[in-house]
């Protein structure tokens, strides 16, 4: 009953989410200036469910025996509780707000809500790691990530900036989810920032190589070439290093580039 119970907190905000972006969404559309209002409640109202789940989860006993309460460190997880699904949303109302086809903005809500449940059970699952976030809550994490790019992506080339203001979107965009992922891992170091930097030139400069094609080739070679990275970062965060694991994700990449080109 108690599980039904939290269950059902999680849908109410979703629901009151998912009303306050498409009313977002309407708003774009019409002649209506208060989507500014609705966006900045939908942030608030993620950031309500994020503070609440860590005052009510974060804390344990160390014994049964014992009544002191040992709690998660709030500096520790801040990025990844609070920052990172603020940088999603954001960049879900961007997605929305430069998208002109209000069908499309409805089936991306759609899809975004589905990502923040599964989200929202996985961080209060996580939470039961006093020390650590489970592999399975980082693995939506970098999710997010993915995610996020695609849709600022997609905003980059929907502004329709000259080839060097959208290499420097690009490369900025992509260097904070990037560093994104690090902060995930807890893996922060100047060889880490170094990488990033060199992932998201990497990442840029192979959006800008199909720069001339249409505005879904694009985002979609972009985000793969970050999916590639990320993968590979994921697998030697994972601390694998025979070279056959390292092979899938170039392989999957690989049927996606063929797939996006004969779009």
């Amino acid at each position: 009953m108690k599980n039904k119970v939290e269950i059902k907190n999680e849908i109410v905000y979703l629901i009151l989410i998912v009303l306050v972006t498409l009313y977002f969404a309407y708003s774009t559309h019409t002649p209506n200036k208060t989507y500014l209002l609705s966006g900045v409640l939908g942030n608030l109202l993620i950031l309500t469910w994020f503070l609440r789940a860590f005052t009510l989860y974060s804390g344990r006993k160390i014994s049964q025996y014992s009544e002191v309460i040992q709690r998660i460190s709030l500096k520790d997880r801040f990025f990844t509780y609070f920052v990172l699904p603020i940088l999603f949303y954001t960049s879900l109302l961007l997605y929305i707000y430069f998208n002109t086809l209000f069908l499309m903005d409805i089936v991306v809500i759609g899809v975004s809500i589905i990502l923040l449940f599964v989200l929202f059970l996985n961080v209060k699952s996580s939470f039961r790691k006093i020390y650590s976030i489970q592999a399975r809550t980082r693995a939506i994490f970098d999710f997010l990530c993915i995610a996020s790019f695609y849709m600022i992506l997609n905003v980059i080339i929907r502004l329709g900036t000259s080839i060097w203001i959208s290499l420097l979107g690009i490369t900025l965009s992509s260097l904070v989810f990037f560093w994104s992922d690090i902060k995930i891992h807890r893996m922060e170091s100047i060889s880490a920032l170094v990488m990033s930097i060199v992932s998201a030139i990497f990442v840029s400069i192979s959006s800008i190589l199909f720069f001339n094609t249409n505005i879904f080739v694009v985002p979609a070679i972009g985000t793969l070439s970050f999916y590639l990275i990320l993968s590979l970062w994921n697998i030697r965060f994972a601390g694998k290093i025979k070279l056959i694991e390292y092979l899938p994700p170039f392989i999957y990449s690989i049927l996606a580039l063929i797939l996006i080109l004969k779009l």
